[in-house]
């Protein structure tokens, strides 16, 4: 008899977290189970069925809930969904600033007072800091409570606290309660934290019992969370920091690349948690509008199995300091387009994920690198000398490879080998903004040949570029070969219209 019984999936929204299913009939149930029923791709897991759904009381989180319906449509399972009615405040009306190319903003606004918890997934000059902030203002007129917004860099710090400040001009100003090292200001309805500083606070090594319950208190109590770069923000100790926050009304994360490629447990931890991505802005539609600029990628080729290296060991950090850090070839090459950078006079920044490997090509170049290593009233002195000169080239390390805005930036070479989808994502858009005398970008990278790692980070990072921009948009060339440098600039020359 139950064989053959039809499934019936009815499903309830319980509270701010957590929907229901057990309203449904067994079949139903079971269709639902094996819908968020996944399996970790690493073979060495203690137990590699992953089941994020509540067995005893039949429930699955917020997040959870677009697997469950794409599970059933696809086959054909009828369901029904009761859920909660949220929307904008009667009334409001949103920042006319988002309007003609910037729609894209007002769509995220709407999209999130529809939900209330979930991801904003928009690129680099995407107006992520834009968005939030018109978010935040509708809240701070409508609702109660206070609101916080995490981030995890001085840069980052900054720029967020200048940001909100210069949108609130026009309404009247708005006064904005910091968390960082050596100041804890809870007083203000609006706080920008530093991720580290609320480590430190909860952290066993802190002796300052009455801070960690003043800051205790002030999670609990939160009435809306959110944090930029969830993507590098979700660590267990950081989640553990988000969970205090159980009363929450609102949560807003942000990230051009919220799931990381490979990592399905943390990747299904965040999507369950934070409600999924309720809006997408793709870089084509920002390109499309021409708030993001064009661009071409420009590949140089480096085959390590014809370099006589001295090597000993598979050993991936080993290999990483002679192959890529402190190969003389290599570094050659780098230097040589630097220089074409250099006497085509674009702005170029460079960016390294080694702070050694940075510091020697500055000392070869005699260019200011910048690094964590730097006090941040140094690298913003840098950063605005840079951006203020006619052409120049900023050496940095990865402190700018995400979230702040180098618009006029026109040249971006990604020096050091690296695997990650989300960190090529985030390193590109460094300089894809638009300016008034700007329109194109160029991006330059490595292919680094070799069997060990190496030709398969090349080959993830050559994907992201073929799945953003076509083939047809990305230049390869041979540095064996005598004239690749020359061709290099000339196709520079012709793309940026030197």
């Amino acid at each position: 008899m139950s064989s053959k019984e039809t499934p019936r999936v009815q499903i309830n929204r319980i509270s701010n977290s957590e929907y229901s299913f057990k309203l449904s009939n067994k079949v139903g149930i079971r269709f639902v189970c094996k819908a968020l029923t996944f399996t970790d791709p690493n073979i060495y897991a203690y137990n590699r069925k992953i089941e994020k759904f509540d067995k005893r009381k039949l429930t699955f989180k917020r997040g959870m809930l677009n697997d469950v319906e794409e599970y059933l449509n696809e086959r054909q399972v009828d369901y029904s969904v009761t859920d909660y009615d949220f929307d904008l405040p009667d009334g409001v009306e949103i920042d006319d600033r988002m309007t003609g190319k910037y729609i894209h903003q007002r769509r995220a606004v709407e999209k999130f007072y529809k939900k209330r918890f979930g991801i904003i997934q928009v690129p680099t000059r995407g107006g992520k800091t834009f968005i939030m902030s018109e978010i935040l203002r509708i809240f701070l007129d409508n609702f109660k409570g206070n609101f916080l917004f995490c981030v995890d860099s001085t840069d980052l710090f900054t720029q967020a606290v200048g940001d909100i400040h210069t949108f609130f001009e026009r309404y009247g100003g708005v006064e904005v309660g910091e968390i960082r090292s050596g100041k804890i200001d809870l007083s203000k309805r609006v706080t920008v934290a530093m991720m580290q500083t609320l480590q430190s606070v909860f952290s066993a090594k802190n002796k300052d019992r009455k801070k960690c319950l003043e800051v205790e208190k002030y999670l609990k109590n939160l009435a809306f969370l959110s944090v930029d770069e969830i993507h590098d923000n979700f660590s267990k100790s950081r989640f553990k920091i988000y969970k205090r926050c159980h009363r929450i009304e609102f949560l807003l994360l942000l990230s051009a690349t919220p799931y990381k490629g490979g990592e399905v447990v943390q990747n299904l931890r965040l999507k369950e948690w934070s409600g999924d991505v309720i809006y997408k802005i793709t870089e084509k539609s920002l390109r499309k509008r021409k708030v993001l600029s064009d661009y071409k990628v420009f590949e140089l080729v480096v085959d390590h199995n014809d370099i006589d290296y001295d090597i000993d060991s598979d050993d991936y950090s080993e290999l990483r300091e002679k192959l890529i850090f402190n190969s003389d070839f290599r570094n050659g090459v780098l230097i040589k387009t630097i220089g074409i950078m250099q006497k085509l006079g674009v702005k170029t920044l460079v960016l390294f994920q080694s702070i050694d490997h940075g510091s020697i090509v500055s000392q070869l170049t005699d260019l200011p690198f910048i690094s964590g290593r730097d006090k941040n009233k140094i690298r913003e002195q840098r950063k605005k000398e840079f951006l203020e000169a006619d052409g120049g080239v900023l050496l940095a390390s990865n402190i700018f490879k995400k979230g702040i805005t180098l618009p006029a930036a026109e040249v971006l070479i990604n020096v050091d080998d690296g695997v990650q989808d989300a960190n090529t994502i985030q390193k590109k858009g460094r300089v894809l903004g638009v300016t008034e005398t700007k329109e194109r970008s160029a991006i330059i990278d490595f292919i680094d040949l070799y069997d060990a790692y190496f030709s398969e980070h090349s080959d993830s990072r050559l994907d992201v570029y073929v799945d953003a921009i076509g083939e047809d948009n990305i230049g390869i060339l041979d540095t064996s070969s005598d004239d690749w440098a020359e061709t290099l600039e000339r196709w520079i020359k012709k793309w940026l219209k030197v």
